[in-house]
């Protein structure tokens, strides 16, 4: 599925100095390969689990909507 998000010129022109948040709310599966759990066990302090990040190629994408290329880069904030 294609997500096109359709802005005014008057609010990216560079004479409107104006910066513009989007925000997507989307929602990710158990099978997502670009989240990985470490159990407490292989923790440190062995009390809590461990999540990380495994963005490569393809995993990305499976995190988050994105375009999962070297060219393309852009800051998010995840909760």
């Amino acid at each position: 599925r294609c997500l096109r998000i359709s802005i005014p010129f008057s609010c990216w022109s560079s004479a409107s100095g104006r910066n513009i948040q989007v925000i997507i709310e989307y929602e990710t599966t158990g099978d997502c390969s670009a989240l990985q759990w470490l159990p407490p066990s292989q923790t440190s302090g062995k009390n809590y689990p461990y999540l990380f990040t495994q963005c490569q190629a393809i995993h990305a994408r499976r995190l988050l909507p994105c375009m999962d290329c070297t060219g393309v880069k852009f800051t998010y904030e995840a909760r």
